[in-house]
Parts: C-alpha cells; structure tokens; sequence
C-alpha cells in the first residue's frame, strides 16, 4: 500500500475535483507514479481567488509551492515611475513560490483561480519519496528565469511596435493554438492589459496594434491570430541570432 507524506492545509472553501486540473496532468508530477499522484489529488483542496478580490492570505505564506489548478494569473512587478508591469502569465499548470522564504509575488487573477499551496516541508518530503519532482521542479524554475530574462530585453526595446510584436511571438509559443491560417492567441486580455504587458500606456498599444494589423496580424475582438509566414520569418531571425551568436550551433547546422 502506497505511504504518502502527510500534512495538513488549512484552507478556504475549494473548487471541486472535476473543476481542478489533476495533478497527472501538470508538468511538475510528470513521471511519477499515476495512482500515487490521484491519492494525492484527493487531500489536495485548493483556495479560491475571484477576479478583482485581494489575494487569499493563504496564498501568501513564505516557504511554500503554490500550483495553479484552475483560471489564468498574472505576476505583477512595479517599475521605477511607478508603472504596473505584468511580467508573466500563469494557466493551469504552472507554479509560483515563496520557497526559501522569498517574499510573495505581486499577483492578480484574471479569471476566477484556484490555486493548491504546498508547504516546503511537504515539498522537501515528497522529493525524498521521488526525486524526480526536485528535477520537475528545477526545470520548471529555469524555465520561468529564461522567461523573464527575455521579458526584459522585450521591454527595453525603444519601439512600443516591436515591444509588442515580441511579446505576441512569446506568448504565442507557450498559450497559441495552431490553425489553417496561423497560430491564434485568445488570451482575452484589454488593451489595458496588454500595456501592462509590454510596459506602455493603452493609447500606445491601441496605436501599435494597428500598426500590427497593417502588416498582416488579424485581430478579430480579443482574438489575435499570426500569420504562418510571419511565424517563419520569426523562426528564421530567432535561429540567425543563434547561429552568430553560438559557434556549436553554427557548425552543428553546417
């Protein structure tokens, strides 16, 4: 019979199972045993976060894991002037975390969320139990370092126009769906939003996606689709940079 760690979680009143994505299907558990996994599920409530409310103070502890089960959310940092900077987006499926006593993120939602905290020392346990979850673990935060660091390079570029232009390539990779005229990204986000996205006023968003629009990114309300050869020609700058910049690959592609 399979012996899980165990613990308790004080928490605020949850969504239900059939609502929740299971943890068989999220990145972090890839790889180890289903059935553990599902027992697991079953003693894992997850706190409710409802669109425009305060973050749940359970949701704000240090040392903890926090695993988004249900809705999208966004990390928030403030900039020098003040402005409000959405520095990533989270689905079903991604983590944040306090581990380490790391001070809680700035965040909102934007759906109603539910969200699973995990105590560090039940992270420590069940990496004891299946070491592959610290490797999960570490891939998914190297993951969202990469992330960032290109999120910061997008920023600074000087056109509000190529801001933009980048973050719908990004974003495009991780949420796009692909379909017969071009990968369509339906992030339902206000143009609000997306400057908050990018570091930029609505005005000039509003302003850059007609720019977009001109050469050749169909927006049709809050559905935004990319062009396949658009896609490639992006494909192409991307591996251009890495083969000047990284010698292995060059002559690896030689």
């Amino acid at each position: 019979m399979t012996t899980l760690p165990s613990f308790t979680l004080t928490l605020a009143p949850a969504s239900t199972v059939a609502e929740r994505l299971p943890l068989t299907k999220m990145e972090l558990f890839a790889g180890l045993p289903e059935r553990d996994l599902s027992l697991l599920d079953l003693r894992l409530p997850a706190v409710r976060w409802g669109r425009g409310e305060e973050t749940p103070e359970l949701l704000t502890r240090p040392d903890h894991l926090y695993l988004i089960r249900e809705g999208r959310m966004a990390l928030l940092e403030r900039t020098g002037p003040g402005q409000t900077l959405m520095i990533s987006l989270l689905d079903p499926g991604a983590i944040y975390s306090t581990l380490g006593n790391a001070g809680a993120p700035k965040a909102s939602v934007l759906d109603d969320a539910a969200v699973t905290p995990l105590p560090g020392r039940v992270v420590e346990a069940l990496i004891t139990r299946y070491p592959r979850l610290g490797l999960n673990l570490a891939q998914m935060l190297s993951e969202r370092v990469a992330n960032l660091c290109e999120t910061v390079a997008m920023v600074s570029e000087m056109r509000v126009e190529d801001r933009l232009r980048a973050r719908l390539h990004q974003l495009a990779d991780r949420f796009g769906i692909a379909a017969r005229d071009g990968v369509r990204l339906s992030l339902d986000l206000t143009h609000a939003q997306w400057a908050s996205l990018i570091g930029a006023s609505r005005e000039a968003v509003t302003t850059a996606f007609g720019k977009l629009r001109t050469q050749g990114i169909t927006i049709d309300g809050r559905s935004i689709t990319i062009p396949w050869e658009i896609i490639r020609e992006r494909e192409d700058q991307v591996a251009g940079k890495q083969y000047d910049a990284d010698p292995e690959f060059a002559m690896a592609v030689a």
